[in-house]
């Protein structure tokens, strides 16, 4: 029997073997998710919509903590709300866990997420090479825009236009109606 003490490491090697559930890996180590409610998951939906509607020919969209490789060692894993991949960068349809950067990542902020967890995922995601995270706050409605090789960040409110990918613009508004 295990005690308190003894924590289960996973290492790059466990990443075809990952139990089922909703966690990141955090160093070797899994850290929880809290199930989010309707309200979060109905924008995931809406989003993934909308960019499959206006991308379909250029790439894929996938929705619901889709596994992005952060680094094999220590192994760092985090499970993104909707990400975007052009066929440029995987010309097949992916598989699994996504070993190579998507163009976009969209997080949704939970009511249970820090700052600190929010920083911290959008600097890993900054750190492989995501051209676009954008994280969207329905508690604040705001929306803030993240890009590669840029120091700042750009904020905006649910009734403005977001760029969500060169030529797919949105006000998150709409997919609240």
């Amino acid at each position: 029997m295990k005690t308190l003490a003894e924590k289960l490491i996973f290492t790059y090697d466990d990443i075809n073997r990952l139990p089922e559930g909703n966690y990141e890996i955090i160093d070797g180590e899994r850290h929880d998710m809290t199930p989010t409610g309707f309200e979060h998951g109905d924008l995931e939906a809406g989003l993934g919509e909308f960019l499959r509607r206006h991308l379909k020919d250029k790439g894929y969209v996938a929705v619901g903590e889709i596994g992005v490789l952060i680094k094999r060692k220590p192994f760092r894993l985090r499970a993104a709300d909707v990400v975007y991949i052009s066929k440029e960068k995987s010309p097949e349809r992916p598989k699994g866990i996504l070993e190579i950067p998507p163009d976009l990542i969209i997080e949704i902020i939970s009511e249970s997420n820090t700052a600190w967890e929010i920083t911290d995922k959008v600097k890993d995601y900054l750190s492989i090479g995501v051209d676009r995270i954008i994280l969207i706050d329905p508690l604040t409605q705001t929306v803030s825009l993240y890009q590669k090789g840029k120091k700042e960040a750009l904020l905006y409110n649910f009734d403005e236009d977001v760029t969500l990918i060169e030529g797919v613009t949105i006000k998150i508004k709409e997919l609240l109606l």
